[in-house]
């Protein structure tokens, strides 16, 4: 997707793991109820303008007019309740906030004063796969393995893990720890493009996403079941990625995946 001529808009893609399982049984919750799914309700309001108290993870009077204004907008049954619709409404929102990305420009060509002799095309190199890597923890390999093992399935070429890439993935989950928050603007770093161009990390598309959960197979079972965010783990666009998970947090467990392509 473009917006104008010089920048691209990419689909930064955030998933909400919650305690419950994926089925589609029916619940709800309102005022007066708190947990982990209140906060990452509370974390998606506030970054898609509806909500604008702090994140506690109790659903109190302001929770509740956040998602009675949410509702109304999306012409839901304004009951202030979280139900099924409600939340799959939600989390479809927000799993489609667009964040403008400044575009690397391509580096200049080296002048000619005679044409370049032509050379016969090289023969086209295997798709390579990602070796294990030391500088990841057990579950952040485990959490690439899954990755790849995905992309395996519809023929795209794995992900690289890149250290550096890794270490802003570490920091944005520890932050969010630190500060209570589940988002991708961070209160210490920025947006995840401020982030990486803080870090000296160059590329030419990049993406983020978060999870809250209690383990690396729930959190990925909860990626791969939201389709924008498995589109996001598809994406032909990336070539390496920085996985951070770290101990903490509302649901036990932050997890960041930083894509960028090359």
């Amino acid at each position: 997707m473009f917006h104008g001529k010089k920048k691209h808009v990419w689909i930064i893609l955030i998933c909400i793991a919650l305690f419950c399982s994926t089925s589609t049984t029916a619940f709800a919750y309102g005022k007066g109820a708190k947990g982990p799914d209140v906060y990452a309700v509370q974390g998606m309001l506030k970054s898609l303008g509806y909500y604008s108290g702090p994140i506690t993870g109790y659903y109190g009077n302001q929770t509740q007019s956040g998602v009675k204004a949410f509702q109304s907008r999306y012409g839901l049954p304004v009951t202030g309740n979280v139900d099924d619709q409600t939340l799959q409404s939600i989390l479809w929102a927000y799993g489609n906030l667009k964040i403008p990305k400044k575009q690397t420009p391509p580096a200049p060509a080296p002048p000619r004063s005679e044409p370049a002799p032509s050379q016969p095309e090289p023969a086209p190199a295997p798709a390579p796969q990602a070796p294990p890597s030391a500088d990841l923890t057990a579950e952040e390999q485990q959490m690439l393995d899954l990755v790849n093992k995905e992309r395996a399935a519809v023929g795209l070429v794995a992900l690289v893990a890149d250290p550096e890439l890794t270490k802003t993935a570490r920091l944005k989950s520890q932050d969010m720890v630190d500060n209570k928050y589940f988002s991708h603007d961070s209160p210490t770093y920025g947006s995840p493009f401020d982030m990486m161009e803080k870090f000296g990390i160059t590329y030419n598309a990049a993406g983020e996403n978060i999870a809250c959960n209690q383990s690396v197979q729930a959190a990925h079972e909860a990626l791969m079941n939201s389709p924008g965010h498995k589109a996001n783990i598809l994406s032909k666009d990336y070539t390496h990625i920085g996985i951070g998970i770290v101990a903490g947090g509302p649901c036990g467990k932050m997890f960041t995946q930083q894509f960028i392509g090359k």
